[in-house]
This record gives structure tokens, sequence and C-alpha cells, in this order.
């Protein structure tokens, strides 16, 4: 019996995170009980909850599992494996990207199209452990080029990101557009919401837009645009492969088995207008 916890199934990740994770426990012929939750009290009733029901395993998909720490702790005490994507603190095994190295490689694909000078609009949220360290790394890649500003950081919502997120870069480009000219965001979703209100102002050929997460929409804008996208760059995760690794690793462990490392990195790709095409 495995319970299976999701931050919101708001962005590309989270969905496809929990379809694939269901659909391998069911292949496994687990007994699986699933649930949403966008805010930390949820989370901890639906642990708590779980531990009621005797589960064998825990899976936690994204957030800070360590704002769940009480409850956390309380399964743990009863021998209950626990399994995470993107959260490594009390946990028997975990799946993640490197996301210090998405931040990076996102943060310098930026820095490149913007000729290593400019102000920028950082998008980011600190409930998450995953978009920390991809911000954490971004800000390691700027602070090395001087004549390049972290102009704003706009915190989005969740799970409600896209219309807040467009009147919070609205607002900017009303106050001083034409002296933007690029926007980092942790994850696609925000980085869509962006694209869509730069449009909006007539300053796709100006403001360039980097991401994390190989969202299909930002594929489409990508296709629609073509090599003159302003949305320049996503650095696509595989969370059908997170899952499933996650999924497998837990049970392995429930069996008995003995795993070679409590962490498995999955690798990012790199995709661009110039490539967008092979990959999705």
């Amino acid at each position: 019996k495995v319970a299976i916890n999701h931050w919101g199934q708001a962005n590309f990740f989270g969905r496809v995170g929990k379809e694939a994770m269901e659909d391998e426990l069911t292949k496994l012929g687990c007994e699986i009980i699933p649930t949403v939750t966008d805010n930390t009290p949820d989370r901890m009733k639906a642990i708590e909850n779980a531990i009621a029901l005797g589960v064998d395993a825990i899976i936690v998909q994204e957030g800070d599992i360590t704002e769940a720490e009480t409850a956390i702790l309380e399964a743990k005490q009863k021998g209950i494996i626990i399994g995470s994507m993107d959260t490594a603190d009390y946990v028997d095994f975990y799946v993640t990207s490197d996301n210090p190295l998405l931040g990076k490689n996102t943060a310098e694909a930026l820095v490149e199209k913007m000729g290593a000078k400019g102000r920028i609009i950082e998008i980011i949220d600190d409930s998450g452990s995953m978009t920390r360290k991809r911000r954490d790394a971004a800000h390691k890649v700027f602070d090395q080029y001087p004549d390049i500003e972290i102009a704003y950081s706009l915190v989005y919502s969740w799970p409600d990101y896209d219309a807040d997120m467009m009147n919070q870069v609205s607002a900017v480009l009303a106050k001083e557009g034409d002296n933007i000219s690029g926007v980092f965001a942790v994850f696609d979703g925000v980085g869509i919401s962006a694209y869509k209100t730069i449009k909006e102002f007539g300053l796709q050929d100006k403001i360039f837009i980097c991401g994390v997460d190989g969202d299909p929409d930002v594929y489409a804008l990508m296709k629609a645009d073509g090599e003159n996208c302003n949305y320049i760059c996503t650095m696509a995760q595989d969370p059908d492969t997170m899952a499933r690794t996650c999924v497998r690793a837990v049970v392995d462990l429930l069996n008995g088995k003995t795993l070679d490392s409590k962490v498995e990195y999955i690798p990012g790709i790199k995709v661009t207008p110039a490539n967008v095409n092979e990959i999705g």
C-alpha cells in the first residue's frame, strides 16, 4: 500500500509525474492512495492520514519535505519507507534532476543572448527546494557579470500563478519595459506567463526568456515563432522517467532489496528554437 502526495497539479512536471507514478505502481501491483496538496498544512494532513491507513510507503513529489518534518519523522518511526521526487531530506530514496546545473545552464544561456549586459526579471518562489537550487545557481552566474543586474525579483503564487504573474510582469513592463532585457524563470509555467505579457507589450524582440522543465507549451511557442522566438531556452526535465524510477526503487525497498545509492540523477536536456523540432 503506497501513498503518493503531489505539490499541486498546476505545472506540466507535476501532472506527468502523478500520472507516471500511478501507472507504474499499478503495473507493480500496489494499492495506491493518491493526494494532491498545494500547502504545507494539507500535506501534513495527507501524510498523517496515510500513516493512519497503514501504508507501507509514502512518495512525495516536489515542494519542500522539511516543512512536513513532524509527519515524515512519525512515518519513519513506524518503519514506513519514504521516497521522493526532487527533495532529499529524511528519505530512503529520491530521484531528481541536477537542479543547480539546470539553473546554471539556464542563466548562462540568458547571459549569452543578452550579450552579458542588461537588466533581468527573475521569477522565483522559495516553497520548493528544487527551485531554490536553480535560483541560487543562476545568481552565481549573474554575479560574474558586472553589467548584468537582477532588477526585479517576482514571487509567483501557487498554484494559481498565471494571472498573478502576468499582472506582476505587466506592472514592471508598464514602468520600464524598454529597460528590461531578460527573464529568468525557475519553471516554464511562469516563463510562459512572462512570454504572453511581453508579447502584449510588443517587446518580444527586446526581452529574452529562459526557463526550466521542457514544457510542451514552450516547445509549441518555439515552433510557432521559429528561430527568432524570444523564449530562447528551456532545460528539459524527464518527469515520466523520474517518477517511474522513484516508484521502482521504493517497491524494491519494500521487497527487501538493497539499493546501490539512495539518489539517482536524471539529466536535463537543453532545448532551444534551433533544436526543438528534433526533441519535442
